[in-house]
């Protein structure tokens, strides 16, 4: 996590990120919890010496035979002095510690401050969006008896659903897609865990994850071993996306500066209990509580971060165009910029049936956010350690992606065109 020294070597940068985030994060709080602290710990260390001091004056009284009462007393006081003023310095170190963890990141100069997503910045736009379609994705996959939701509500609840048919394997051939495509630019494919210890999840993401979003799979600690039985020493939690598996790979590691930048492609399912946004994106799959997805994540050095930024945001574009989606480049505001990230460009597709763009996914730089907090460095043997940077990006947020897809390519007579770019891996031009 943050450091106070880091704070301090970097106040006012810190400050004024806080204020164009319109953050209450209590920053001057953390600088008296500071300042109380070294005063505590230097008035403790005056204390032990005293106690050292005093301790050998009673030693030597005793050789010598004389009286030592009266320096026993006071050497009991410094005692209960010292054991007070311990408690205060870990009541105090404890503070810091609650305040460092909870800092947000620091944002990018690029950030245009306001208050929420209506003012985000828009970067770019790309393709044609066609305003003559109207017809919803769940609509037209219901119809073709590709998709299942009614069932997927009885047997699982709301927001999830059953593929079938054709959709389940042009569902498959959208990661294969991004996963070659990345994998030509020197990607690795990683397949991580699809379930995290807390502790480290702590490190990928601010704490509202665990309320807001994420599925506890192991029983609390407290309710360990009561029946004998061997638990894992942390609660577990299903990952929401690939990119919290992939950033804390390398936590407590030392990663060799030659060998950065590490790229990696990860593909997993991803879980989510957020309910939606107010009432927002409720049918079909666009909005749900599992879906698959294929990350893009590099660790790089600080001084490369805007370079591996673009690279990853142009990546990401690539994919779309080369599925023929409209989308969008949106720059998020102060106001919609997440607690742990510095920057971040939302891609958005456009849906015909909603006439307006949808989030497909993002791009983010947590910069030294993530390292921090994982004890993740580089460097070379026997030279200084930095902190590494961590950058992530959606390549293909397969269920909103195929949604898009089947908008955008539904025909006159209810089929679906296969885009070109998956027909190799699909072998049909149609399905439907």
């Amino acid at each position: 996590m943050f450091t106070a020294r880091y704070v301090r070597e970097n106040l006012e940068a810190i400050r004024e990120s806080l204020k164009r985030r319109n953050s209450k994060y209590p920053l001057d709080r953390l600088l008296e919890a500071e300042n109380g602290w070294k005063e505590g710990k230097d008035t403790l260390g005056a204390l032990q010496a005293k106690r050292n001091k005093a301790s050998l004056e009673i030693s030597e009284l005793k050789k010598s035979g004389k009286k030592i009462e009266a320096q026993v007393e006071a050497l009991s006081s410094i005692k209960e002095q010292i054991e007070e003023l311990e408690r205060s310095v870990e009541k105090d170190e404890q503070e810091i510690a609650k305040l460092l963890w909870d800092l947000p990141n620091t944002l990018h100069k690029s950030v245009p401050t306001g208050k929420d997503e209506d003012d985000n910045k828009l970067l770019r736009s790309w393709g044609t969006p066609n305003k003559s379609l109207n017809k919803g994705h769940e609509e037209i996959l219901v119809k073709l008896g590709f998709l299942d939701v009614e069932r997927a509500a009885k047997t699982a609840g709301a927001r999830f659903y059953y593929l079938m048919g054709d959709l389940v394997l042009l569902e498959q051939s959208l990661s294969r897609f991004a996963l070659d495509e990345l994998a030509k630019r020197g990607y690795t494919t990683i397949l991580p865990p699809f379930m995290l210890r807390e502790k480290y999840y702590k490190g990928t993401s601010p704490l509202s994850i665990f309320e807001d979003a994420l599925y506890a799979v192991a029983e609390p600690k407290q309710a360990k071993a009561k029946d004998g039985i061997e638990r894992l020493d942390d609660e577990l939690f299903m990952i929401s996306t690939a990119e919290h598996a992939l950033a804390a790979m390398h936590a407590d590691e030392v990663i060799p500066e030659e060998a950065l930048p590490l790229r990696y492609a990860g593909i997993s399912p991803s879980f989510r209990r957020e309910a939606g946004k107010h009432g927002k994106d409720t049918t079909g799959i666009y909005r749900v509580h599992q879906f698959n997805k294929v990350e893009q994540f590099i660790y790089a050095k600080p001084e490369d971060d805007d370079k591996y930024f673009d690279e990853l945001l142009s990546n990401f574009e690539y994919l779309l165009q080369k599925l023929d989606i409209p989308y969008r480049a949106m720059l998020l505001s102060t106001g919609d910029t997440g607690h742990q990230m510095s920057r971040t460009v939302d891609l958005e597709g456009w849906f015909p049936s909603q006439g307006r763009y949808g989030e497909l996914g993002s791009c983010s730089s947590a910069t030294d956010w993530q390292s921090l907090r994982l004890n993740i460095r580089y460097g070379k043997h026997g030279g200084e350690l930095k902190q590494v940077y961590t950058l992530n990006c959606t390549a293909i947020t397969v269920e909103r992606t195929l949604a898009c897809i089947v908008e955008n390519y539904v025909n006159a007579d209810g089929t679906i065109t296969v885009p070109d770019a998956l027909v190799p891996y699909m072998g049909k031009r149609k399905i439907g």
